[in-house]
């Protein structure tokens, strides 16, 4: 009795797999903005198309011409959500913003960051009389964030957000990919911050938060590396996801710790001298129960390499 001839499976189901998992990878490395998949529903039909292809010329066509005609169609698709494409970069602009504290007694700060150098530090000089915050950007001027900041109640919200509705290419190497933009952000260390969020892609980002009063902190950073100095005095609740990414956690002298770490895949170097092992992923310093400076910190991180010191 002859073999059994086995069945061919679709062609769909690959390409969705292949498009998602390559969406997600070049979102990891900068080449996509943060909000491309605010677009990506838009692409719903493309399915439709590409099962009637399937039962159209399947059996047909070769296969691997039937597959070229499916890429051709996906990247046809691709390029009627991004019209107006263009292959120079606007011109670098420099430009710096500062935002008076006005009536806020307390605050609230959001970072994002696509890709780029990112950093931030403490306000310095004069300018932290009634400064709430100083930010200095280098680069493309589509992607420069300006400064949000409202006041309720006394509580302030600070947000450095890029701008909504730039026209980005989702097509990798293509269309506007300009030189990689700098921002520096100081904040006002006498201002205490309930929240601090710092959400980054394709980064290289410098944290120094010694000198800034934060009850809670949220860092995501994604194909980053990303160094970052823990606030010296109070108590801070600080939670770190990070993708393929290189994190350095400083936590300064005089500041005792309690770190989870919930990775899978990551990479972690802790000083036990300071920071023994408690249990399986729970480290603490023997002092954490009664240190008035102290930091609660939760790793959530996928294939990461950390280091804490």
């Amino acid at each position: 009795m002859p073999p059994r001839r086995r069945k061919r499976g679709g062609f769909v189901g690959p390409i969705v797999l292949i498009f998602v998992g390559g969406m997600f990878l070049l979102q990891n490395a900068g080449y996509l903005p943060p909000n491309a998949w605010l677009n990506v529903w838009r692409l719903w039909p493309l399915l439709l198309v590409l099962a009637g292809l399937e039962l159209l010329l399947a059996g047909r066509v070769p296969r691997l011409i039937l597959a070229a005609l499916a890429l051709i169609v996906v990247i046809l698709a691709l390029m009627a959500l991004t019209p107006g494409i263009s292959l120079v970069a606007g011109q670098p602009v420099s430009q710096t913003f500062e935002t008076p504290a006005s009536a806020a007694t307390q605050t609230s700060v959001v970072i994002h960051f696509g890709a780029g150098e990112l950093s931030v530090g403490p306000l310095v000089g004069s300018a932290d009389s009634g400064t709430l915050a100083s930010m200095h950007y280098d680069g493309p001027p589509d992607l420069m964030p300006r400064p949000q900041f409202g006041v309720t109640n006394g509580t302030g919200l600070l947000q450095y957000v890029p701008p909504s509705g730039v026209a980005h290419s989702l097509l990798p190497f293509v269309g506007q990919q300009p030189a990689a933009p700098r921002m520096d952000v100081q904040l006002s260390g006498a201002m205490p911050i309930t929240s601090f969020s710092v959400q980054t892609g394709a980064t290289q980002a410098q944290l120094d938060l010694s000198k800034l009063q934060i009850r809670n902190l949220d860092v995501s950073v994604g194909a980053a590396s990303t160094w970052l100095r823990m606030p010296a005095s109070g108590v801070t609740t600080v939670r770190v996801n990070g993708g393929a990414a290189t994190v350095h956690i400083e936590i300064p002298d005089g500041v005792a710790a309690q770190i989870r770490e919930r990775g899978g895949l990551s990479t972690l170097n802790i000083d036990q001298a300071r920071f023994p092992a408690v249990s399986e992923g729970l480290y603490r310093s023997a002092d954490y129960s009664t240190a008035q400076n102290r930091v609660d910190l939760d790793l959530e991180t996928g294939l990461t390499t950390i280091q804490i010191d």
